[in-house]
């Protein structure tokens, strides 16, 4: 609103002036006109800027903002819309830049891959696939005994082609689909060999894959070594199965490699954790209302001298049970600083077959520490003098490089003066 004395300011100046342009009378109608202008302006202006302010104060009703956004598109936008993916968008959105980088939202095709990925069985021709930097698909590992290996398929090869679809980095999800399907059913997949530069179609049959996620050797001096790539829901089975080997072929020493490693089921750790560790805490969690959960070992625990390897690769699960036997003071970390993941997320289904996947506690070590940005720092810390590249289990069984593995090497300096 205009103030009283805003306006009695205006008229006074057309009164002060009034006597001295009384002669022009015409002169006078327009400064009369001229103010009653200004003064409907002004109005004008500042009742909006009230509104305006009472607006962007009011609180929000989003619902209702989308859903005329969502009018708006329907009936103004010159294209067509799809419906499902513009509210797909929303969804993610929801989680985007307004929460850490562990959540999210997943489609109902991304959590279908999920929850395979994170059993560590699927139904495939049992190649690990990747994209080289001209966009070529290619065979990066195979695991033993599976179609592709029963096809002859080797590391490298490139495909062209799955049942006459081309595929490379474009359609590379599309690509991954399309080689997965029903148990013992055929894939034909049209493969270049860049050894024998030769084009050729295989048909490879598809099997059920329990992926490997634990591989074991035994190394000079009766040591043994046991290399986890992730925790699945089959790698605790993996695990026993390795060590219980390892100790019928006689082995005084144990090394475990967690190099790479980017953690998976918390389950699937403390099982793991419950065989190395002495009785007593392997974690504890803690969620926004100061609510803890502690995970406990119980009776037995490994009774021959243990070295860890980790880098910075070494994340999550694998920082969990790294921070449990540093603490319990149960073996030796060695490698270099771990990435720092001290957090827990739960994944929660929608209705529709979607989900998301929410950052719902802090874990900490049984001594209480939260790595969460900070990492593990080993008791021992040797820098690889290259990139180390991660190792790809295709089967049980593994060979090491001891000579050329600074990491390993130092591994096996300490176990063997124990």
């Amino acid at each position: 609103m205009v103030k009283n004395s805003y306006i009695a300011k205006v008229l006074s100046h057309i009164l002060i002036i009034r006597g001295d342009i009384m002669k022009n009378k015409d002169f006078l109608k327009g400064l009369i006109y001229g103010v009653i202008f200004t003064l409907i302006v002004s109005l004008v202006l500042n009742t909006g800027c009230i509104l305006f302010r009472r607006f962007v104060t009011k609180e929000i009703n989003y619902e209702a903002k989308a859903k005329s956004i969502y009018k708006l598109m329907k009936n103004q936008y010159v294209g067509d819309i799809d419906k499902d993916k513009m509210f797909e968008g929303i969804y993610m959105g929801m989680l985007y830049d307004t929460t850490d980088k562990y959540s999210r939202y997943i489609s109902k095709k991304e959590f279908e891959s999920y929850k395979i990925s994170t059993t560590g069985n699927y139904v495939g021709i049992g190649a690990v696939c990747s994209v080289h930097e001209d966009n070529t698909m290619y065979i990066k590992a195979i695991y033993k005994g599976s179609g592709a290996d029963e096809a002859g398929l080797k590391e490298g090869d490139e495909i062209l082609k799955i049942d006459n679809t081309s595929v490379g980095y474009e359609n590379y999800s599309e690509a991954i689909e399309l080689i997965r399907g029903k148990e013992n059913t055929q894939v034909n997949l049209t493969i270049y060999s860049p050894t024998t530069r030769e084009t050729k179609d295989v048909k490879v049959t598809r099997k059920s894959i329990s992926v490997p996620t634990v591989a074991h050797t035994v190394l000079k001096g009766d040591i043994g070594y046991i290399k986890i790539s992730g925790f699945e829901e089959v790698t605790y089975e993996q695990y026993a199965n390795a060590y219980n080997d390892l100790k019928k072929q006689g082995i005084k020493s144990l090394i475990i490699d967690l190099r790479d490693n980017p953690g998976g089921l918390v389950d699937s750790v403390a099982k793991v954790a419950d065989d190395i560790i002495p009785k007593g805490i392997i974690t504890y969690t803690e969620d926004k209302k100061g609510k803890k959960e502690y995970i406990y070992s119980k009776d037995g625990e490994l009774d021959i001298p243990l070295v860890v390897l980790v880098n910075g690769g070494s994340a999550s699960a694998s920082e969990l049970l790294s921070g449990a036997i540093q603490d319990t003071g149960k073996g030796t970390i060695v490698g270099e600083n771990t990435y720092g993941k001290g957090v827990v997320q739960t994944t929660y289904s929608m209705n529709d077959g979607s989900a998301v996947k929410i950052t719902t506690a802090k874990y900490y070590t049984p001594k209480g520490v939260c790595i969460d940005g900070i990492g593990i720092k080993p008791d021992v810390v040797v820098k690889s003098d290259k990139d180390y590249e991660p190792v790809i289990i295709t089967s049980d069984k593994i060979s090491c490089d001891e000579k050329n593995d600074k990491q390993l090497a130092k591994g096996i300096e300490i176990l063997k003066n124990k």
